[in-house]
C-alpha cells in the first residue's frame, strides 16, 4: 500500500486534505510498477483548526487524525510508504506525526520544484519503488484534493 497526501485551499480558505490509496496487484512482491488506485480506500478531510494559509500544519492534522485509526482496534491498515505533495517540510511534518504514534514508515515527499514544472524528490525512495509510480500517486492526490476543495467552495457561494 501506498497512501498519498496533499492539502488544497486559497489562503486557508475550504482548506481540506485528500488521502489516496494505491495497492499492487501481485502485493508488494511483484514490484510497484503496476500499483493502481483502490478508490473505496479514498478519503477526504475538511480542515478543522487551521484558519490560514500553512499547509504544514494541514498536513499535520489530517496525518494526525489518519494515523488515529489504529489498525489493531479496526482502523485503517498501514501503509508501506506514504507519499506527501510537497518539500522538506511537509517531509518533516508527516516524520513527526508518525513519531507521535510510534510508526516507522517510509516517507516521500515530491516537491515542484522552483519552475513548478519539475519533480524533486525528498528522501531516498526504497527499494522496489518506482519514480513514475510515485508521480502518479501524487498526481491522485492532487486530483482528489482540488476536485473536493472546488466542491467545498461551490457550496459556498450563494446566488
Amino acid at each position: 500500500r501506498i497512501v498519498g497526501f496533499d492539502i488544497s485551499n486559497i489562503s486557508g480558505s475550504a482548506a481540506v486534505g485528500s488521502m489516496v490509496v494505491f495497492s499492487a496487484r501481485g502485493g508488494p512482491a511483484s514490484g510497484w510498477k503496476d500499483a493502481e488506485p483502490a478508490k473505496s480506500e479514498y478519503r477526504k478531510f475538511k480542515i478543522r483548526t487551521i484558519h490560514q494559509p500553512d499547509d504544514v500544519g494541514m498536513l499535520k492534522e489530517v496525518l494526525r487524525r489518519r494515523f488515529s485509526r489504529d489498525p489493531k482496534s479496526g482502523g485503517w491498515p498501514l501503509p508501506d510508504l506514504i507519499l506527501v505533495d510537497g518539500g522538506l517540510g511537509q517531509v518533516n511534518a508527516a516524520r513527526s506525526i508518525l513519531g507521535e504514534h510510534g510508526f516507522k514508515i517510509p516517507i516521500i515527499g515530491i516537491a515542484k520544484g522552483p519552475t513548478r514544472k519539475k519533480n524533486e524528490f525528498v528522501g531516498a525512495i526504497p527499494k522496489g519503488f518506482f519514480a513514475a509510480t510515485l508521480i502518479k500517486v501524487r498526481d491522485e492526490a492532487h486530483r482528489f484534493a482540488i476536485s473536493y476543495h472546488r466542491r467545498l467552495r461551490s457550496r459556498s457561494f450563494v446566488l
